[in-house]
């Protein structure tokens, strides 16, 4: 009966090169993925249904003042200190300055917007305009949550303030 020796057992040199190839690309992957800073996704974004009124001709408003409200109708929003209004020249306040209430947003919850007190660092809701809800949470990023266009022109008493 023969006897099995050794080096009748031993890994191949090719194959021993093989494995030692393998192990050293997936090392390379990995310390690459560290080094070039792959993230997890981030949080999915809020949802939720709003709806919008663009009021012309000011009714009751102050001084018959043209705006827009932004009713909540389904979902919530946690906008905290991060969340925006912003006016199509970049002009921001922040969300409290123009939401009706404070914390958390659920249906029901509105936003009056006409560039009027308040919310004074924005233009005015005149034709054309566009109002955006942004979110920035302080890291350079910024994500749209919704963006209101006005298209129909102030009337009335209204147009004395576009």
């Amino acid at each position: 009966m023969p006897s099995i020796r050794p080096a009748d057992r031993a890994v191949s040199p090719v194959i021993g090169v093989a494995l030692m190839l393998v192990i050293v690309v997936a090392t390379a992957a990995v310390v690459g993925g560290l080094l070039l800073g792959i993230e997890l996704p981030n949080d999915p974004a809020p949802q939720y249904r709003y709806q919008t009124d663009y009021v012309a001709d000011g009714a009751g408003n102050t001084n018959d003042r043209p705006y827009v409200n932004i009713t909540l109708t389904g979902g919530r929003i946690e906008p905290g200190e991060d969340f925006y209004v912003v006016d199509s020249d970049g002009n921001a306040v922040r969300w409290d300055a123009v939401w009706t209430t404070a914390g958390p947003l659920t249906a029901g919850d509105y936003a009056h917007i006409d560039g009027y007190g308040s919310d004074s660092a924005l233009n005015h809701a005149c034709e054309d305009e566009v109002y955006r809800l942004v979110h920035r949470p302080g890291d350079g990023e910024s994500a749209t949550l919704l963006s209101v266009e006005i298209s129909t022109p102030a009337v009335g008493n209204a147009t004395s303030h576009c």
